[in-house]
């Protein structure tokens, strides 16, 4: 790693202490040169280390104070003095200045050559030039682990290995949560760092990004692939990064996360195709056991859920349940994505998908296949919340309505079927009519008036209806009949309200 002024004075043979400004103490040292003239920013740049016998620094305060503002503002690292040699007796106003600019004054004792600090710069380069091949080795190691498949957890737990920092990735458009690890919120510091300078990957904006946190450096960098997803390097150990090991992480982590999004896609598409088989029944039990057996779910115990979300994005749904270890196959029919899962597993896929799920009972047999698509779909004519609506539930808030679909059909089929046939063939509205004048307790001037029509109109209906229907309205054991047709025509999804 690159040396900072404080591995100088740490250094014990090269006995050099603070003067003044040792607040600087972590400014990097890139080279040290030797310069004796009153100008040494003339020669002297960024990260160098002046290193003077004290020929060059003038004795006035004012031109000391001047002296340091100079070297402090052309990036120098430091100033390193020999002591007992020929700087100035009264260095006061530039310590105060150094203090003040937190600018390291280092003072050396005399016998030890300048040409040590120099070699010790030079080491410091070597291992760290020595240890950014051996990152970058052990990271085309790693890469060719990504390129063969690896879990993403398992290589980002061996690239923090390599670089010996914390890996994160973001979504950008998920401020609250990280992308990996999944689902871990954001660190609050971080989230108020991000608000001040936004992550921005422009065309003309910083390709790599720096936070400083109480807890070290945070850097941010774009995952060059079509996911938009935002590296983000935690530098603990506040020690050098090579940003062109950074970008080399990205690729690496780059490479994991299209492999997982590949696989994803072919189970999405081989999911699909089998429940689309399952539900036409074009497999044999066993064939059909077998093959669900491979997404980690078994028909008997698994049910089927319909839900129509208004963004039906099946890959990045799929990206979450499977980093949550949830097993479920989805298949998408025009507005409808159809799904088998286990029921233990619905809420945690409700709040994935963000919508209401129509859940039918458990599928037990094979057979069972068509009547649990046909409970699925029942179930989500009844939602009107975004959360689980299971059929089980529905036919329990009414144990008198029919058992299963076909009896519903049959019972409505039987009682109102030529009320149905009646507005098919006339255009008129006498079960809608019908279903106001029960829902409004048989009360002739509310039902009327929520009809938009007169007392004298809704009569005539009324009677119509008694004459094709052969039950009373006056009897309260066919209006019982009437209103229990009703519920299972809106059980068996044929009969729902203007």
């Amino acid at each position: 790693m690159q040396l900072q002024i404080i591995d100088i004075v740490q250094t014990s043979e090269l006995q050099t202490r603070f003067l003044a400004g040792a607040k600087g103490s972590q400014r990097l040292v890139g080279w040290a040169h030797v310069c004796e003239l009153a100008e040494p920013t003339e020669w002297l740049g960024g990260d160098d280390l002046l290193m003077t016998t004290g020929l060059g620094i003038p004795a006035g305060a004012d031109k000391q104070r001047i002296y340091i503002e100079k070297l402090a503002a052309a990036g120098l690292a430091g100033i390193m003095i020999g002591e007992n040699m020929q700087a100035p007796d009264d260095l006061t106003a530039l310590k105060e200045a150094a203090d003040r600019l937190d600018f390291p004054v280092l003072l050396t004792q005399y016998g030890i050559p300048f040409s040590s600090v120099t070699r010790a710069i030079i080491d410091a380069e070597r291992n760290r030039e020595f240890e950014r091949r051996n990152a970058f080795n052990r990271l085309s190691t790693t890469a060719r682990m990504a390129i063969q498949g690896q879990s993403l957890a398992q290589l980002i737990a061996r690239l923090e290995t390599d670089i010996s920092a914390s890996l994160m990735i973001l979504d950008p458009q998920q401020s609250n949560t990280l992308w990996h690890p999944h689902a871990m919120a954001m660190p609050a510091e971080l989230k108020e760092s991000l608000s001040r300078q936004p992550l921005d990957f422009a065309d003309n904006q910083p390709a790599i990004r720096r936070y400083m946190l109480s807890s070290g450096e945070m850097f941010a960098t774009l995952i060059p692939s079509a996911r938009n997803l935002v590296l983000l390097v935690h530098n603990k150990q506040q020690k050098y990064f090579d940003y062109s090991l950074l970008h080399h992480l990205a690729a690496v982590v780059s490479i994991s996360i299209e492999h997982l999004y590949m696989g994803l896609e072919r189970s999405l598409r081989l999911g699909s195709q089998l429940l689309d088989d399952l539900l036409s029944q074009r497999l044999t039990p066993y064939q059909s056991s077998k093959q669900i057996s491979d997404f980690q779910l078994e028909l008997e115990s698994a049910c089927i859920a319909i839900t129509r979300p208004e963004d039906r994005s099946l890959i990045t749904w799929g990206v979450q349940l499977q980093r949550m270890q949830v097993p479920v196959i989805f298949r998408l029919t025009g507005d409808d994505i159809t799904l088998l899962a286990h029921p233990d597993n619905l809420p945690i896929i409700q709040r994935v998908v963000g919508s209401a799920l129509g859940v039918s009972t458990c599928i037990g047999d094979y057979q069972r296949l068509p009547e649990a698509l046909r409970e699925a779909r029942l179930a989500l004519l009844h939602a009107d919340t975004p959360s689980c609506w299971f059929y089980s539930e529905i036919i329990d808030r009414a144990p008198w309505l029919p058992n299963n679909l076909d009896e519903a059909t049959h019972t409505f089929r039987r009682i109102l079927g030529p009320l149905e046939e009646h507005d098919k063939a006339q255009g008129s509205s006498l079960l809608h009519s019908l279903k106001v004048f029960l829902e409004q307790n048989r009360s002739w001037v509310a039902a009327a008036r929520q009809l938009h029509i007169h007392k004298t109109t809704l009569v005539y209906r009324i009677r119509k209806i008694e004459s094709l229907t052969n039950r009373s309205l006056d009897k309260t054991e066919d209006v019982a009949i009437l209103w229990l047709a009703f519920k299972s025509g809106e059980l068996a999804g044929l009969f729902t309200s203007e």
